[in-house]
């Protein structure tokens, strides 16, 4: 096994046990008080990068990084979430990409087309990046796309002025309360996201993290990691 596909391993069973075990990186109910502000992504993307920086340095040495907001030099104004990156060994310039990860939230548990979109838009900036023969430090590179869906235990009543979602909580929109149907509306929605590939991917069976209690309602955090994926796994068209 050579080392970037070592690393690349290492990457994508860390990226897995950090979103499982995302309530270890908050306080107590600091995650469902700001998901309750809304959209996390920012919240949990950041903390991740921070936690998988230290793992990945740690057992690799401080040539291998996590870099937020990235894109090789000259590709223009769009950047990928997290890149993990390996410097030379002077670490003043890249040398090779191990990965790129891009994240997206939901704050309702319900079906909707926009994050299917935001899916073919964010591989299409990755495939981009990967297939262009200027950036053949990216050629290798193993892409992700995490997708972070909050449910609520039940329907907001009090404090609707200052929970974000809280227009959104429709009848379309499922509570866990009801587990069963909430586990198994989310399995069937997340399936989706294999239409907008070739290659259909094992899409894991959904996990509920309760990720704490905001204004009086629990809240519930469910990660989806769709990766690692290689160019051959995308539609021409993205």
């Amino acid at each position: 096994m050579s080392t970037n596909r070592e690393i690349q391993k290492f990457v994508q069973d860390t990226l897995h046990s950090l979103l499982d075990s995302i309530n270890k990186g908050f306080q107590d109910n600091e995650l469902a008080y700001l998901s309750s502000q809304g959209k996390n992504e920012l919240q949990i993307r950041d903390k991740i990068a921070w936690l998988l920086h230290n793992k990945v340095t740690k057992k690799y040495g401080n040539q291998y990084v996590v870099c937020r907001e990235w894109s090789p030099k000259g590709f223009g104004r769009a950047k990928v979430d997290l890149a993990i990156l390996e410097l030379d060994a002077t670490r003043t310039y890249v040398i090779s990409v191990i990965a790129l990860i891009e994240f997206k939230a939901q704050s309702v548990v319900k079906k909707e087309k926009w994050y299917l979109t935001e899916f073919e838009h964010d591989l299409k900036k990755m495939k981009d990046i990967i297939t262009n023969p200027q950036y053949t430090i990216c050629k290798d590179a193993d892409m992700y796309f995490v997708f972070l869906e909050t449910g609520q235990e039940e329907k907001v009543e009090q404090f609707r002025p200052i929970i974000a979602y809280s227009q959104y909580l429709t009848q379309n929109v499922k509570y866990y309360k009801d587990t069963k149907d909430y586990i198994s509306a989310l399995g069937a929605y997340w399936k989706d996201f294999n239409s907008r590939l070739i290659n259909p991917q094992a899409i894991q069976e959904p996990k509920v993290i309760d990720i704490g209690e905001a204004y009086g309602y629990r809240q519930y955090l469910s990660p989806l990691i769709i990766g690692p994926l290689k160019t051959t796994d995308i539609k021409s068209q993205q």
